[in-house]
């Protein structure tokens, strides 16, 4: 009867094993369990803790890459999962002694120090740190003087070097909960029976490290006729767990930025793990925002949403799987998944692993600079801390125009002169075969019939003969070799020619090279001198012969036409 009664008694004790973080799983240079022969825990089959036996607690560190890859809590005996192990995470531990007047010690959530248990101060908190295979131990020595109840709390992930290269650099970002664990442990397969090395296998979803990055038209640099539109796409990978099924029954903690938990939300298995309020779905979330610099121009209706699987084609999204707003005013851009593109783009078994914004922008006409431009990714998964992410400064895609300056003078007096016509051309064939540049950018013969609304760029001198071409495009050359933009790395050359010379003066005879660059146009020299000769005085047409038979002619009309007159006369007297 009393070996009943105890059996009873200890089948009541129940205790948390791990409550799981989260973050993103590493999936290169993992560690795990070698496939090698692993000693047990020892278990003695007697429910009255011995003098013999050792005594200790064995923490595996494991990573999960989401919710969906929970399995059923522990038992004290390790079991071993295909997961990934993470080194250098330190544990305290520390012993506890429940108060009379608290309730049992099985969860650190529902029981709180000073109401319910105390720290034994007559223990010596330790700490251990798990090792290049994830695990850690700690040797309690032989014999009952450290029985006991200990609390297990993961301390801030602070790895560096090789044990943070182990996971990719991704630290864990929020750290177990903390749990008890009884030293022994009472078998959960033999309540008749104590197990000495207890041993437990916390889980975390390590850091969700997205890689973000914003390009134009495809590049890093990028350069079209200013006042035509150009595309930016707004690319990231696919966080992990973006849309997870639970795959065992809990709770999960909702936190803010700071990483305290403002509310909790039940997980139930085999049902999305979502987190709702009467305005609908909170988190998951999924946001890009760009906040687009002021000389761009956003074409209403143009941003879209795509997603494709590792090396494949983009794929549009349903317009039902995302909002579009924009705000003019402070000129950003945000686009939105919907529930509807949370599970299609995050469900694994969809196989995406990469999402992008597509949005079409352009400058003003005649625009000359250069400009940057990034974007910041926004999300947050239940359980995690809301995260913002942006591209590092030295991938930014730049977009840049150019232009320059000509000076028409007189040969004679030097000054300007005006009324002189030029246009351009892109290279010194097109300029010799009179194929011009027109204002949409592409090249066209000069007898062609321009597309609507499109004319040639011209530009014709002033009064002081002074004409400008501005807002051209420029070509780029990576010369160091880092895939980003130096200014002065920008640069094209285009040929000037004479189309209409002023009055009195004569055409420039052949096409005159510009290189144009980022500074041509707003510095203080002139590009390209064109120095007019003035018309010759030919001698009058025609010889001595030619002019007398003139004469000769004209006085001969006269004479005829006189004869005629007076005849008409005499015949009407």
């Amino acid at each position: 009867m009393k070996k009943k009664s105890i059996i009873k008694t200890l089948s009541k004790l129940v205790f948390a094993t791990t409550l799981l973080s989260i973050g993103l799983s590493s999936i290169d240079h993992s560690l795990r369990l070698p496939h090698v022969p692993i000693a047990l825990a020892e278990t003695v089959d007697n429910a009255i803790a011995n003098e013999t036996s050792r005594r200790s607690l064995t923490i595996w560190k494991y990573a999960i890459t989401d919710f969906s890859e929970l399995e059923p809590r522990g038992d004290g005996t390790l079991t071993n999962p295909d997961r990934e192990l993470i080194p250098g995470i330190n544990f305290k531990v520390e012993r506890v002694k429940k108060l009379s007047s608290g309730s049992s010690l099985t969860d650190p959530k529902q029981q709180q120090l000073g109401t319910d248990y105390e720290i034994d101060t007559t223990f010596n908190a330790q700490t251990i740190t798990t090792d290049t295979s994830g695990k850690a131990t700690l040797d309690l020595g032989i014999g009952r003087a450290n029985d006991g109840i200990y609390l297990i709390t993961e301390l801030p992930d602070e790895r560096t070097g090789e044990n943070l290269a182990a996971t990719d650099g991704k630290k864990i970002e929020t750290a177990v909960y903390p749990f008890f664990v009884h030293i022994p442990q009472t078998s959960r397969t033999d309540l008749s029976s104590l197990i000495y090395d207890v041993q437990v296998e916390p889980k975390n979803i390590l850091e969700d490290l997205l890689h973000p990055d914003k390009t134009i038209n495809g590049e890093k640099g990028d350069s079209v006729q200013a006042g035509q539109s150009f595309r930016w796409e707004l690319t990231t990978n696919i966080p992990a767990g973006l849309w997870q099924v639970a795959s065992q029954t809990g709770t999960i903690d909702i936190l803010d930025a700071a990483g305290q938990t403002v509310d909790t939300v039940e997980m139930i298995a085999g049902q999305p793990i979502v987190y709702r309020d009467t305005s609908g779905l909170l988190q998951p979330n999924f946001s890009m925002v760009d906040e687009l610099n002021s000389d761009l121009t956003y074409v209403p209706d143009s941003a879209k949403m795509q997603v494709r699987q590792a090396g494949g084609e983009w794929t549009d999204l349903a317009l039902t799987d995302y909002t579009v707003s924009f705000d003019a005013e402070t000129n950003r851009l945000t686009t939105t998944l919907t529930e509807a593109g949370l599970i299609k783009a995050g469900s694994v078994a969809n196989g995406y692993t990469d999402i992008r914004t597509v949005l079409t922008t352009h400058v003003p006409e005649y625009w000359n600079n250069i400009v940057e431009n990034t974007f910041t990714v926004n999300h947050q998964l239940p359980g995690q801390r809301p995260k913002s992410t942006t591209p590092p400064e030295t991938t930014n895609p730049k977009y840049y125009t150019g232009g320059f300056d000509i000076e028409k003078i007189s040969e004679n007096s030097g000054t300007g002169l005006a009324g002189a016509e030029f246009k351009i051309a892109t290279s010194e064939s097109n300029a010799n075969n009179k194929t011009f540049i027109a204002s949409n950018g592409n090249s066209y013969a000069e007898d062609a019939n321009l597309p609507s609304g499109i004319t040639f760029l011209t530009s014709t001198s002033d009064a002081n003969g002074h004409a400008t071409f501005d807002g051209l495009a420029l070509d780029w050359t990576d010369a160091n070799g880092n895939n980003y933009v130096e200014n002065n790395e920008v640069t094209r050359d285009y040929w000037v020619v004479e189309t209409t010379a002023p009055q009195g003066y004569e055409l420039l005879k052949a096409p005159q090279r510009v290189t144009v660059d980022l500074t041509t146009a707003d510095d203080a020299m002139i590009e390209l001198t064109v120095t007019n000769k003035p018309q010759t005085s030919l001698p009058f047409t025609g010889g001595i012969g030619r002019n007398l038979i003139i004469t000769i002619a004209l006085v001969a009309i006269v004479i005829g036409t006189t004869v005629v007159i007076i005849h008409k006369k005499r015949k009407q007297t």
